[in-house]
């Protein structure tokens, strides 16, 4: 019966802690390029050593007992799968496979990775994401990217209308974006759409364990030693970096139907688990009552 008391409370704890992370995973249904964090449940086992056949057992030994204590939570890591793909902003970009965007904070000694694009531009010409964080590419030149070096995106205020460039196909952030975006929208030929510069091409990074990164401010992942370090640098439609789609976003991969079950089967266990602790203080309080009258 006292075995009982532990072993409810860590159910208890485990089954609370799950919830939290769905509440989390919920809340951010919405969120573009959210990735959504995965746990999963383990039984709690104390060990108890009992004799066999004497002090030592019949043949000098003894043997052991697992008492379950429970369950406990386990952090699984972040599910890396794809989300849907949809229409966006001119400076939105989608990834479809397994590559990230590459950010540089300027506090960070190591690039910050995400599968969100709400990219603006600062007042000096960089790209930046909403938190101030540059995004790293590679200078186009004569309409290939010089992937010699990896760069932050700058573009002069000055010589450039910032408000008409945008990322189209593979990434490549381009200027007269409104007008190549209309031709393109209406079936126009390649030799009829308008011309535009290609400035800069968005850079990929490929983890090989990439479930098992660290998750840091706003929707950004650093690697770990779970996840081993960035094992390459790239550009759309190389290796297994995947593909990036031009004006488009990434959905977050919650899935709000399969959430709110989940949620109720785990308010489920927690209203069965908290019955039996009830039922539990019950039986013991009734044996104290006994035991004080004897």
């Amino acid at each position: 019966m006292f075995n009982a008391i532990p072993m409810i409370q860590n159910s208890i704890q485990a089954t609370s802690d799950a919830m939290a992370i769905l509440s989390s995973n919920a809340q951010a249904f919405q969120t573009d390029g959210f990735k959504q964090a995965m746990y999963s449940f383990s039984s709690i086992f104390n060990q108890e050593m009992h004799s066999v056949g004497g002090k030592h057992g019949r043949y000098g030994g003894s043997y052991s007992q697992n008492i379950s204590q429970g369950v406990t939570l386990i952090n699984m890591g972040y599910d890396m799968s794809q989300g849907g793909i949809k229409t966006a902003q001119p400076l939105n970009a989608a990834i479809s496979g397994s590559g990230f965007f590459v950010l540089q904070d300027p506090n960070a000694t190591q690039h910050l990775l995400t599968r969100a694009s709400d990219f603006i531009f600062a007042a000096d010409g960089s790209l930046i994401d909403v938190y101030g964080r540059k995004v790293k590419g590679y200078k186009m030149v004569n309409g290939a990217p010089d992937k010699s070096q990896l760069v932050d995106i700058v573009l002069d205020p000055n010589t450039t209308n910032l408000a008409d460039v945008g990322f189209e196909t593979n990434g490549v952030l381009t200027s007269n974006y409104a007008a190549r975006k209309a031709a393109q929208n209406n079936g126009a030929e390649s030799e009829e759409i308008p011309e535009g510069t290609g400035f800069y091409q968005l850079a990929l990074a490929y983890v090989g364990n990439p479930a098992h990164m660290t998750q840091r401010q706003g929707n950004t992942f650093t690697t770990s030693l779970k996840s081993g370090d960035i094992s390459f640098y790239g550009v759309s439609n190389e290796n297994v970096l995947g593909s990036v789609i031009g004006g488009s976003s990434e959905s977050s991969n919650v899935n709000p139907a399969e959430t709110t079950i989940v949620g109720l089967q785990l308010q489920r266990g927690y209203n069965a688990t908290q019955a039996a602790l009830t039922m539990t203080n019950r039986f013991l309080t009734q044996i104290m009552e006994v035991v004080g009258k004897a």
